[in-house]
C-alpha cells in the first residue's frame, strides 16, 4: 500500500513542562582569556513543546526517498541516510535531498527493498515530539535556542506480520543564535532492533541528536537520544 501524505500537525505534549541541566562537554580554546562570562555556558535547558504549525511532511513516494542500505540486522534492513544535518551555521537545514528519511523494513534476500514497500499495509499515521533546546551564558542569558521534531510512521505491516518503520527524520526549527556564537546541530542512526518476534517484529531505531556551539575562546558539545518504535512509541532517554 503506498501512503501519500501531506500533513500539518500540532501534537501537544504534557502541559507539565519540564526543563532539566544536559551533560555536556565544554573546552577552553585557550589558556588565557577563557573565563569570559558571555562566552561561558554555564547551563542547557530542554522541555517538550507544541509541535511547530509550520512543521509538515510530504510523503512523495517511498522510492524517491528510499536513500541507500545503511545495515542489517535480525531479518531487518534500514535504509535512508545515517547522519544528516538539522542545523548549520545557525540555519535549519531545509534542503530534503540532505534528510532522507530512515525506514526499517523486512529484509528479503534477492528483493528490492522499495518492492517490498510498495506490498506493506496497515501504515498508522505519522507521530511526533517536539523539544525546545536552550543555552544560556554565564550572565543567564539565552544565547541559543532552537526546537527539533522527532518524526515518524509506523505500524507497517508485511504479509499482514510485523510492525514496521518509515519516515524517520529530525527536523529543526526556530533557531535563534547570538552574536559570537557558531551554533550546528546533526542527528545520526545509531542501531536498529527487533523487539519482537522472528515470525512477528517491532522495529525500533535509535537515533542521535548532537549539538556543537563555536565561539573564539570556547567549544561546547552536548547530545541527546532517542528511541521509536512500529509500534508507534517515541522515547527520549
Amino acid at each position: 500500500m503506498k501512503w501519500t501524505l501531506t500533513f500539518v500537525f500540532a501534537l501537544v505534549l504534557s502541559t507539565s513542562a519540564f526543563a532539566k541541566d544536559l551533560p555536556f562537554t565544554q573546552q577552553d580554546r585557550f589558556e588565557s582569556k577563557n573565563d569570559d562570562p558571555y562566552f561561558t555556558i554555564s547551563k542547557i535547558e530542554v522541555e517538550p513543546v507544541e509541535t511547530p504549525s509550520e512543521i509538515s511532511l510530504v510523503d512523495k513516494g517511498y522510492a524517491d526517498q528510499i536513500g541507500s542500505v545503511i545495515t542489517i540486522v535480525d531479518k531487518l534492513i534500514a535504509l535512508g541516510k545515517k547522519v544528516w544535518p538539522i542545523v548549520e551555521a545557525g540555519k535549519p537545514v531545509v534542503d530534503v535531498n540532505m534528510n532522507t528519511p530512515i525506514s526499517v523494513l523486512p529484509f528479503r534476500k534477492e528483493v528490492s527493498p522499495d518492492v517490498t514497500f510498495y506490498e506493506m499495509t496497515n501504515w498508522k499515521a505519522p507521530k511526533a515530539k517536539s523539544f525546545k533546546v536552550v543555552y544560556k551564558n554565564g550572565f543567564g542569558s539565552k544565547v541559543i535556542s532552537f526546537v527539533y521534531t522527532v518524526i515518524m510512521q509506523g505500524g507497517g505491516q508485511y504479509e499482514g506480520k510485523g510492525s514496521y518503520l518509515t519516515g524517520v527524520q529530525v527536523i529543526a526549527s526556530n533557531v535563534s543564535v547570538a552574536w559570537g556564537f557558531d551554533f550546528n546541530a546533526l542527528s545520526a542512526l545509531i542501531n536498529i532492533t527487533n523487539s519482537g518476534s522472528s515470525e512477528n517484529p517491532v522495529a525500533g531505531a535509535s537515533i542521535r541528536i548532537d549539538y556543537t556551539a563555536k565561539t573564539v575562546l570556547k567549544f561546547i558539545q552536548s547530545s541527546e537520544l532517542f528511541y521509536v518504535n512500529g509500534n508507534g512509541e517515541i522515547f527520549k532517554y
